[in-house]
């Protein structure tokens, strides 16, 4: 399976550009984070990643608008994340969408409360359920902010259970204040249904 993993996420690109553009990253990715083997070792790897990759055309029309976009990624995941079936670590919830984006030439920060000390990206290590854990970022300093694993996330609800809904609006709270106006908000945080892409007023 490795060896077709990547080949079939390039062809997700809409245009022959994006495409060749989608090849680039994705074989950048493969260099640097093993990302063929790993879909091989977790094939749900590769659904992730054309989710992701769906996600960022959906937002922003066009893989190749990405370039240069400061997008915050709440939650992005980390290398020390854990599968809650196994309580292995698992490369499903490592940080791809922040590295997909650093690829593509975008300016990504990941938040999370796992390991993210060897990534390329900036990032913040943060615990999202205390109150004003985001008030260190700039208000309306980002052109993007993607959140989608979060509050379906078991070891969060596990770590929060009752405190969840406030804190979802705490969140959503600050994802507004910290895009700048017409900024794109990408969601998808555990509820059903595809994840949402709002332009920020």
């Amino acid at each position: 399976m490795a060896p077709e993993a990547l080949p079939r996420l390039s062809a997700l690109g809409r245009t022959p550009s994006a495409r060749e553009l989608l090849d680039r990253a994705l074989h950048e990715l493969d260099a640097r984070h093993r990302l063929a083997s790993r879909i091989a070792a977790e094939p749900n790897l590769a659904a992730i990643m054309t989710e992701f990759v769906t996600r960022l055309m959906d937002a922003f029309g066009a893989l190749s608008a990405v370039r240069g976009q400061a997008v915050l990624d709440i939650a992005c995941g980390s290398s020390s994340s854990r599968s809650p079936v196994t309580g292995l670590t698992t490369a499903e919830f490592e940080p791809w969408m922040c590295r997909l984006l650093l690829e593509l030439g975008a300016r990504p920060v990941g938040i999370d409360i796992g390991d993210l000390d060897s990534e390329a990206f900036v990032h913040h290590r943060v615990d999202l359920g205390v109150p004003g854990s985001l008030d260190f970022l700039a208000t309306g300093s980002f052109d993007a902010v993607h959140e989608s694993r979060l509050f379906g996330s078991p070891e969060f609800r596990a770590a929060h259970g009752p405190a969840t809904e406030a804190i979802r609006r705490e969140i959503h709270r600050q994802e507004r204040r910290l895009l700048r106006p017409g900024g794109i908000l990408i969601h998808s945080d555990g509820r059903a249904g595809p994840a949402t892409h709002e332009q920020s007023g």
